[in-house]
């Protein structure tokens, strides 16, 4: 792993909420991720335990790609870990490699995490042009908090008009102003994020395709397979093939 870019992962015995976080040092960037694999875990009874990950990126590394600007956090900059950061984190999690191999695979995956982070971060940031209720700080925030919300139960998400009451906005300006940030609507950003789940649990465990199916919140096996077909190209089982 080059200079600049450390690294370190430790495991305990306590259920914590999956988040991520970043702050700014004076010497560079440090983010910690919190993440469990209860959610399959638990399937074969395996005891649940919290990964706590942390990577530091020196000033120096980051601008080797480039003119690297510090970022510019709100005081709470905790995230919720969506099923792509997810995938990212069981394969460093389960990195079979060693050596050399292994420290390139680490360094690709760190950043892809700080990746994920500074886009999701970018969005919070932006100003945004055809909702422009968004630009106070205020309302935006209910837009993210309504993505965190879908992100805590995507098998079972909240509908539209109960979203709405929960983070406390109109149904218009929810779907207009999810629309605006995260480039998707609200009901295709549950699907993607219920394929890349998918995706995730049949590579990692052995249970049905109708057993995943149900686990991210479709309602037969059918509507699964033709969806995850549209958004991959493969089918399912094609997907376990390999």
């Amino acid at each position: 792993m080059r200079t600049g870019l450390t690294y370190k992962i430790i495991q305990i015995d306590e259920l914590f909420e999956n988040k991520m976080c970043i702050s700014s040092l004076d010497n560079g960037v440090e983010m910690i991720v919190y993440f469990s694999d209860a959610n399959y875990q638990s399937l074969f009874d395996i005891n649940t335990k919290t990964n706590i990950l942390s990577f530091n990126f020196s000033n120096e590394y980051l601008n080797s790609f480039g003119e690297y600007e510090h970022f510019n956090l709100p005081a709470d900059n905790n995230m919720a870990v969506c099923c792509t950061t997810q995938q990212i984190l069981h394969e460093i999690l389960n990195c079979k490699l060693s050596g050399l191999l292994k420290c390139m695979f680490f360094e690709s995956k760190a950043i892809e995490l700080l990746l994920c982070f500074m886009k999701c971060h970018s969005v919070i940031l932006n100003s945004c042009e055809s909702c422009k209720f968004l630009n106070n700080p205020y309302e935006k925030e209910k837009i993210i908090q309504a993505k965190d919300i879908l992100l805590s139960d995507i098998q079972k998400p909240p509908t539209i008009p109960e979203l709405a009451k929960l983070v406390s906005i109109n149904q218009c300006y929810l779907k207009k102003g999810f629309k605006d940030i995260f480039n998707n609507t609200i009901f295709g950003y549950i699907q993607e994020q219920r394929i890349i789940k998918a995706k995730l649990l049949l590579t990692t465990t052995p249970i049905s395709i109708a057993e995943i199916a149900e686990q991210v919140g479709f309602s037969n096996s059918s509507n699964f397979t033709n969806a995850f077909k549209n958004f991959t190209g493969i089918l399912p089982s094609d997907m376990r093939a390999t």
